[in-house]
């Protein structure tokens, strides 16, 4: 892989929108990740972020690439009896990976998971059963173990915290009687090693550090190791206690779902069949489910188990290859390698594709491979490099935002720019999806939001000014939503802290219903309107008045935009709904999209999308006079184009405008008050990336900020 970090900077577009200082950190691209300093190169990504928010890969059993048949089994190991009856079966389930620690550290690996057995007084790693190689120096001939190679990696990269999570099997006490613990020594003794080998420094204090520092708390500290105790005998404070600093949410698939298809699978071992790909599917849906549905402990590090189970290989389906008397090389391959490479194609699949989105990147930290410097082909026949499987994991510490999230982010009155941030979603869920959308600001700097959900029903939602939550309700009953089925809705606030709604139902009729300050409805009624006593619409915009009533914008059902008002008594104009004129004389102005607001002038402001493509801007003062049609410019002489348009007053008399532009990506521009413009600058969108919407809209609220909610494309 290239060792170059090709960062898409939007430097240009946002120094246009008038935002100071940096552009966010860029989107991580795959293809220019030096996996060896990973962390160090991606500091400005992950840098301020919790350890437990940051995705890593991890290396499943780590120490077994060294075992063979003839390793030795580990007396005290659980798959131990198995092993002696038949080491060449219990070698074959037990390799996970192909290459030394130090090379899976290489290729991106940031866990471990170290199994160490203490065999006749000498320390090696195993799985299962069967022993791998020395890990602990031999003190009877000098003859070094692997955790030189780690530890002088560990040193030579300061950059890059590395998670130890220990387990040990280790001989019991041979006289319950005696007053010492042997096994406790004796795993004790493999914790000391580890730290002398290491060095103590490294490694992180749990009284000063947990899972939720950021990677630059744990770099000012100097600390890039973190040690993690599955046995909890936490004497030093460089040994964290496992069970209460880590999880794995029941992402392993467990021994009663897949004995019976590790035993069809040694069966045919060289056979393409579709037992591989059940256990793999069965995996990868409980990987899903825990992904999307299953947050966990906020305080703990997350291992989600992208590996298939060695441990399914029950001992009746070994018993029935050797009866058979099958190859257990199947390409030459340790089985579970050979399963880990079909698992692992299928799991790449998912990582490039559907987990790549921020729903379920933000719900992952460790995932744990098999062989995780694995090459080979995809599906669609390109080359896997030897790094795509840690690329693909670490890349997604940048994700993209699904298709339909609702995404807001501010801009504060100094002209900068918050991150972007995805809606909370209902239900508990990590983020809210949708079509239609709308929000406005309350003259107690909150936020009401109006949309519908993916199932089409409506749902209002507040932000308060101290950045908490209401929560998602539902607007209507099941038979309501079946009356809307997702049309054109709008949201208005007035100062008198009155919500004003509107909504197009399935036959166009716009109707209108208020929430007052006590935060009851009125429930829906239509408008008084030309079309048998209502108004049909195509698409409406409103904003609230400083006198408490609420102006009405729409394209009626010819596609003509007509204004009308509601007065704070309730009441509707009584002259009806007026045309507005179009562009050069002529007698109606006709478009795709259209917003409205008023600046403290009194003024109303229209923004509108002609069915030239391009933006066009009026304004219609106190006395009912409208100014001509304008369009804000692109570039000198050149108007923008847009599919979407929003607009929001400010109490200092500017007002700021948000567009869809062509490229599909959100654009934004200032009107000052004497009624010029600035030029259209691009809007970062989470973690980085360019902001792309299908709508658009946008709230000013009271302190100067401005908030805009998108609809992600």
């Amino acid at each position: 892989m290239s060792t170059t970090l090709v960062l898409a900077v939007l430097t240009a577009g946002l120094a246009m929108a008038g935002i100071p200082g940096t552009a966010a950190a860029a989107p991580v691209d795959p293809d220019g990740l030096n996996l060896r300093q990973w962390m160090g190169q991606i500091r400005d990504v992950i840098g301020d972020r919790p350890l437990n928010k940051i995705v890593m890969p991890g290396s499943h059993d780590a120490g077994s690439w060294s075992i063979t048949d003839k390793t030795g089994i580990c007396d005290t190991a659980s798959e131990a009896e198995m092993s002696k009856i038949s080491p060449q079966v219990a070698a074959a389930i037990s390799v996970t990976q192909m290459t030394p620690i130090k090379e899976q550290l290489n290729s991106g690996s940031r866990y471990l998971d170290l199994r160490l057995c203490k065999q006749n007084g000498k320390w090696y790693t195993y799985h299962g059963g069967p022993l791998g190689g020395l890990f602990f120096d031999d003190p009877a001939t000098g003859r070094k173990g692997e955790i030189n190679d780690i530890a002088e990696w560990i040193r030579d990269h300061p950059d890059e915290i590395v998670t130890i999570e220990l387990r040990t099997s280790v001989p019991p006490d041979s006289d319950p009687s005696q007053e010492r613990d042997t096994a406790v020594e004796d795993h004790m003794e493999a914790v000391r090693l580890l730290g002398d080998k290491i060095g103590t420094s490294r490694m992180a204090d749990r009284d000063k550090l947990s899972p939720t520092s950021t990677y630059n708390q744990f770099r000012a500290a100097g600390a890039n190791v973190i040690l993690l105790d599955t046995r909890n005998r936490t004497d030093y404070p460089w040994m964290w206690p496992a069970g209460s600093r880590m999880e794995g949410r029941n992402s392993y698939v467990e021994n009663e779902d897949w004995g019976a298809l590790f035993k069809e699978a040694f069966k045919n071992p060289t056979a393409s069949n579709s037992t591989i790909d059940l256990i793999s599917r069965t995996a990868l849906q409980r990987n899903d489910e825990v992904l999307k549905n299953d947050m966990g402990d906020p305080g703990k590090f997350f291992v989600l188990s992208g590996n298939v189970d060695s441990t399914l290989a029950i001992p009746d389906a070994a018993f029935d290859v050797v009866t058979n008397g099958m190859d257990y090389k199947p390409d030459g391959l340790p089985y579970m390698l050979y399963l880990a490479r079909e698992h692992n194609i299928n799991l790449l699949q998912k990582l490039e594709g559907e987990w790549r989105k921020s729903y379920i990147a933000k719900n992952t930290n460790v995932v744990q491979l098999d062989w995780i410097d694995m090459g080979g082909k995809r599906d669609d026949g390109t080359i896997i490099g030897s790094g795509d499987m840690s690329a693909a994991i670490i890349a997604n510490n940048t994700p993209t935002t699904a298709t339909g999230t609702l995404v807001g982010t501010e801009r504060r009155a100094d002209g900068s720019w918050s991150s972007a941030e995805a809606l909370p979603g209902a239900n508990g869920g990590p983020e809210f999806a949708g079509a239609e959308q709308s929000v406005t600001a309350m003259p107690d700097g909150s936020l009401q939001y109006l949309t519908y959900g993916n199932d089409k029903r409506m749902y209002h939602n507040i932000r308060r000014a101290d950045g908490s939550w209401q929560g998602w309700r539902r607007m209507n009953t099941d038979e309501g939503d079946k009356r809307f089925n997702g049309g054109p809705i709008a949201l208005a606030s007035t100062p008198n802290g009155e919500t004003q709604a509107v909504a197009v139902d399935k036959d166009g009729v716009l109707l209108h219903q208020l929430r007052r300050t006590d935060g009851t409805w009125t429930g829906w009624a239509a408008p008084p309107g030309p079309d048998n006593g209502v108004f049909k619409a195509k698409d409406v915009a409103i904003t609230g008045t400083a006198n408490n009533s609420l102006m009405v914008l729409a394209y009626d059902k010819s596609g003509n935009m007509r204004l009308t008002g509601r007065w704070a008594s309730g009441t509707w104009d009584t002259t009806g709904w007026t045309t507005l004129p179009g562009v050069g004389g002529a007698a109606t102005f006709a478009g795709s999209d259209l917003s409205i607001t008023q600046t403290p002038n009194r003024s109303l402001q229209i923004a509108a999308v002609g069915l030239d493509g391009k933006i066009w801007h009026m304004t219609r003062d106190g006395m009912l006079r409208n100014s001509p049609w304008t369009n804000p410019e692109w570039a000198p002489n050149d108007a923008m184009r847009a599919t979407g348009v929003a607009i929001a007053g400010l109490p200092d008399g500017t007002a700021q405008l948000l567009a869809v532009g062509m490229d599909g990506n959100t654009w934004h521009a200032l009107r000052s008050a004497s009624g010029s413009w600035t030029r259209f600058g691009a809007v970062s969108g989470p973690y980085g990336r360019a902001l792309g919407a299908t709508n658009v809209r946008i709230a000013g609220l009271p302190d100067g900020r401005t908030y805009s909610l998108v609809n992600a494309r």
